[in-house]
């Protein structure tokens, strides 16, 4: 049965005529009765007889109209119910992001967010993995990336910034600048020639590229205990008390930010409420991520 249908049998029951049930539901007139005539016909039964007075219900009619009436009542109990979860933004919200962006920016971030909708179960989930959202495995990623699926929708803030770090030791020991070379890039990845690009564009072309260290706190480690120059994130490397900026050159835009979110759940509180405190965030802390140290 078509639930159009038997909205339009209800409203004619409850207001008697065909105009008046179609003033209501805010149809033509001649709607309601074809409406009528495909709804007996799927039921083999007349609901409704014409009189004088407009129509009557029958008793075939009185048998849907109560279960209409249970039904309906059910489905605005499940409406009341759905708009006040969503109003609420509670329940469970899965938010995945690149390590570093977690515990630099959002972690200290994250008591106000809770404190504001503490009837949210906050899951934060660290990776890489640009398919976590179109799987739904998360309802909102923090992304590091400049093409991020075209299944996901949401807004592109700005791109985070990298730069050559190394320990004051170390720039002590070695000439960046000297021919032939003593100092080295640490590098990030570990096919034959992967790196090479940058390299060729970073301040210090000329350094030789050695090892390969591909997660960004390794990396980071390695230039810490002064096996190279590492090429790090400014949000994370600005931080670390143990290194310096090896280059006075400006900091270099790398991928852009995005905070995405899946199609079906854009519309959801919990997650609306995300995504508009994730970018108050990051908005906040442009200058940690693009390297600004002026105060």
């Amino acid at each position: 049965m078509d639930w159009e249908a038997i909205k339009t049998f209800t409203a004619v029951a409850h207001h008697g005529t065909a105009r008046a049930a179609a003033k209501a539901l805010g149809v033509h007139h001649a709607s309601i009765g074809r409406r009528l005539s495909r709804l007996e016909s799927s039921l083999g039964a007349h609901l409704l007889e014409r009189t004088p007075d407009g129509f009557v219900v029958t008793s075939a009619g009185e048998r849907l109209l109560a279960a209409a009436g249970h039904f309906q009542e059910a489905l605005y109990e499940a409406e009341r119910h759905i708009a006040g979860q969503d109003m609420a933004a509670s329940g469970v919200l899965t938010v995945t992001m690149a390590e570093p962006i977690a515990t630099q920016i959002f972690a200290p971030r994250l008591p106000e967010f809770t404190a504001a909708y503490p009837g949210l179960d906050l899951h934060m989930v660290v990776s890489y993995n640009v398919l976590d959202v179109a799987r739904r495995q998360a309802d909102v990623a923090i992304r590091l990336d400049n093409n991020p699926p075209d299944n996901l929708i949401g807004k592109r803030l700005f791109a985070y910034h990298q730069s050559a770090y190394a320990t004051p030791a170390y720039l002590h020991q070695h000439d960046l600048l000297a021919d032939p070379p003593t100092a080295r890039w640490l590098g990030w990845f570990t096919e034959p020639g992967a790196g090479a690009a940058w390299v060729k564009e970073s301040p210090f072309p000329q350094l030789p590229l050695w090892g390969a260290f591909t997660d960004i706190r390794l990396h980071q480690a390695a230039t810490r205990v002064g096996l190279g120059l590492g090429y790090l994130p400014c949000m994370t490397a600005d931080a670390d008390p143990l290194l310096i900026r090896a280059t006075d050159q400006p900091t270099v835009p790398t991928r852009d930010i995005w905070i995405l979110t899946h199609e079906d759940l854009r519309r959801t509180a919990r997650v609306r409420r995300f995504m508009e405190f994730a970018e108050d965030v990051l908005r906040q802390s442009k200058k940690q991520l693009v390297g600004d140290l002026a105060q």
